[in-house]
């Protein structure tokens, strides 16, 4: 995941559907913007038809009148596709899956943007499918950036094949209900990788979280759960925290501590899959996959928190969604807080003698 100020990317288009075609990186000022903006539509296009082509027709004609099962069978295709597509490209494109206000699931091409500033280059993505960029994605209303060190830890630090660091890196943030805890003196976004964890450290300002490095188990000196520790991802700049949640970051939050306190290390690199695939002939077991872990029809997809954001949820047939008032519940396990007042990030958590009891649904 190297970047060099002087390093100007101009490599060909791998694609069936559009031969004999270079992409460019694109310049503006102390800007750089990767692919060019100007070419985003015809390598969306480009890659929509090799996508599209090869689903069934019900999956590949989902849109907001679909049903449920229709819409989570699309989908997982999308995943499928992402992580296929990304696997070691030469021309350097990122995909990533996201869906529609509507949980109609889309492939995005990745536009990765860097800055040059005086505290040295920072990165931010965007998402582009179609004709258009899709809003851009913030944490609790606050914007999102990388510092260049947190892409180079990463890819020093967490086992992946040459030219997929980038890939696994947005898969374990963007993909991920976002939990912060205490880590060393400050706070970090905490995500579960490969039976372990990464934490990743955080500055913080009325506008924008940046995010400064990559550590492992090995690198966590110290942590500790801090309340209320769930954040949310979402579309867009507005924001208001949701009253009631469909999932519990506290949980979370308790899980990430006991494997940090376990010390589990991260797992070893499996081998690498073949780039030979045939994606006819891959998501044609698409439904069979699907079926053996019970998502069958009247299956669903439910947006994290129901907030429209790159998170979701897979409800199987009957599976009622879960309800968390975090504040409620906070007040029954720490009656000495005037959560009204103090419901604001970064409280430390008293630590409980045993695990924290479930919330109730």
């Amino acid at each position: 995941m190297k970047t060099s100020p002087l390093t100007i990317k101009h490599v060909p288009f791998e694609s069936i559907y559009r031969q004999e075609y270079e992409v460019v990186e694109e310049h503006r000022g102390n800007l750089r913007l990767y692919p060019h903006t100007d070419q985003l539509p015809v390598i969306s296009r480009a890659i929509n038809l090799e996508f599209y082509g090869a689903l069934p027709d019900k999956v590949a004609h989902a849109d907001h009148r679909a049903d449920g099962y229709h819409k989570l069978l699309l989908y997982q295709a999308v995943l499928m596709f992402c992580g296929i597509f990304n696997r070691s490209r030469p021309d350097g494109l990122q995909l990533y899956q996201l869906l529609t206000p509507e949980l109609v699931s889309k492939v995005a091409v990745v536009q990765r943007i860097t800055e040059n500033t005086r505290h040295g280059l920072r990165h931010g993505f965007r998402f582009f499918t179609g004709t258009d960029f899709l809003p851009d994605i913030h944490l609790s209303g606050k914007r999102i950036l990388f510092a260049d060190h947190l892409l180079q830890r990463f890819s020093q630090r967490v086992p992946n094949h040459v030219g997929e660091d980038l890939h696994e890196f947005l898969l374990s943030f963007y993909g991920t209900a976002p939990v912060v805890l205490q880590v060393g003196r400050g706070h970090g976004l905490v995500v579960p990788y490969d039976d372990s964890i990464l934490a990743f450290p955080f500055e913080e300002t009325d506008a924008e979280y940046v995010f400064t490095t990559c550590l492992t188990i090995n690198e966590i000196h110290d942590m500790d759960v801090v309340l209320p520790a769930g954040r949310t991802l979402h579309h867009g700049k507005t924001f208001q925290e949701p009253p009631v949640r469909n999932w519990a970051p506290i949980e979370s939050a308790f899980k990430y501590y006991k494997l940090w306190r376990y010390k589990k290390p991260l797992g070893k690199l499996p081998a690498r899959p073949a780039r030979n695939w045939d994606w006819h002939k891959m998501n044609y077991h698409l439904k069979g996959a699907c079926e053996r872990q019970g998502f069958t029809e009247g299956s669903r997809l439910l947006f994290l928190d129901n907030i429209y954001g790159p998170c979701v949820l897979m409800l199987r047939p009957g599976q009622h969604e879960f309800t968390y008032n975090e504040r409620n519940h906070f007040k029954q396990m720490y009656p000495n807080i005037n959560w009204d007042e103090n419901y604001a990030p970064a409280l430390p958590a008293p630590k409980p003698a045993a695990p924290p009891p479930p919330p109730i649904s």
